[in-house]
């Protein structure tokens, strides 16, 4: 088997340089790199991962816990996140939590046992009395009873300018709509933002709120015309809202903008550079996922918890909501 001795030997270095480079250390020049790695390539060198964790406490892996790696949000984050990951030298593991809260339990206690350096979390599960280990823990827009460190869009803003956007563009009959997570986040200022904006440019909000998850969405927005048949402006809870919405809508025979706009939230892409024809509030998915990931390496060194991280969002014009006149 081949050791660091034969490593350092080939490559005419020392054992402790061979080892830094092993470690990902920056005390080693791009130059003893490249000729330590090209001695490891030639001779077939493996590490050992088991036994340098042991040795020095550190994986080189770092967690990552979403609802659904389905959704088109959550794996463009994780597409960044891995970006990232992959710089560094790291590792990642990656779980869909969607299912139920033991799932997500039972991931965490697996990296907490395997010794993962930290983890980042978009969860909306009861997971509170698991986040007092000391691995370094990010949340993506969600706070807990214990304070964690933080990363999120500026919601209540965006829910200001999507009232802001529909108002301008004619709308008299506002409608706030959505599927909530049973536990409080940070997402639920959208709502606040929008409400608030809304009253203060003098139109009254419906609101309507149902607890996820929902069985069926056509029945869902049944309900809600049913009760608010005038609306002619909507804002979506999020991007996979609105186009259950616009699917509803078509099987209804309401034309969209022309009828009803609609604004939905987050800007996300199908895959790569294409993103829906949707109206939205755009989050910055890719800084989001890179301040999350800067903010676990600085926990991972040993800095405090410190305020959270609000991200500015921006409105993303699409074919939901109609064009305003040209101004000279």
């Amino acid at each position: 088997m081949t050791t660091i001795k034969d490593i350092a030997k080939f490559a005419k270095v020392g054992t402790t340089t061979v080892s830094r480079v092993i470690n990902n250390s920056d005390k080693v020049s791009p130059t003893t790199k490249k000729r330590v790695e090209q001695a490891m390539h030639e001779l077939n060198y493996q590490p050992n991962q088991y036994a340098r964790t042991l040795k020095s406490n550190k994986s080189n892996t770092i967690a990552v816990s979403v609802p659904s790696i389905w959704h088109p949000f959550y794996s463009e984050f994780i597409f960044h996140i891995e970006k990232k990951v992959t710089e560094k030298g790291y590792r990642l593991l990656i779980s869909s939590n969607d299912s139920d809260d033991q799932v997500e339990i039972e991931f965490l206690e697996m990296v907490r046992q395997n010794k993962v350096d930290g983890i980042i979390a978009l969860t909306y599960h009861n997971i509170d009395r698991y986040l007092s280990s000391n691995i370094p823990f990010v949340s993506i827009d969600r706070y807990f009873k214990e304070k964690v460190a933080y990363v999120t869009s500026d919601n209540y803003h965006g829910g200001e300018i999507a009232a802001e956007e529909l108002i301008k563009r004619g709308c008299k009959k506002l409608a706030y709509v959505a599927a909530v997570a049973p536990q409080k986040n940070d997402t639920l200022k959208r709502k606040d933002g929008f409400v608030d904006k809304s009253r203060e440019l003098g139109h009254d909000v419906a609101i309507f709120l149902k607890p996820e998850p929902i069985e069926n969405y056509h029945d869902f927005f049944e309900h809600f015309f049913e009760i608010y048949p005038d609306t002619d402006g909507i804002l979506a809870m999020n991007d996979s809202n609105a186009l259950l919405l616009l699917e509803y809508l078509q099987s209804k025979n309401i034309r969209v903008p022309e009828d009803i706009q609609i604004i939905g939230y987050d800007g996300f892409r199908y895959f790569e550079n294409f993103e829906t024809s949707l109206t939205s509030i755009k989050q910055p998915i890719q800084q989001m996922a890179e301040s999350a990931f800067d903010l676990l390496f600085r926990l991972i060194d040993g800095e405090e918890i410190g305020n959270p991280i609000v991200l500015p969002v921006h409105f993303k014009e699409g074919k939901t909501t109609k064009k305003l006149p040209l101004t000279d």
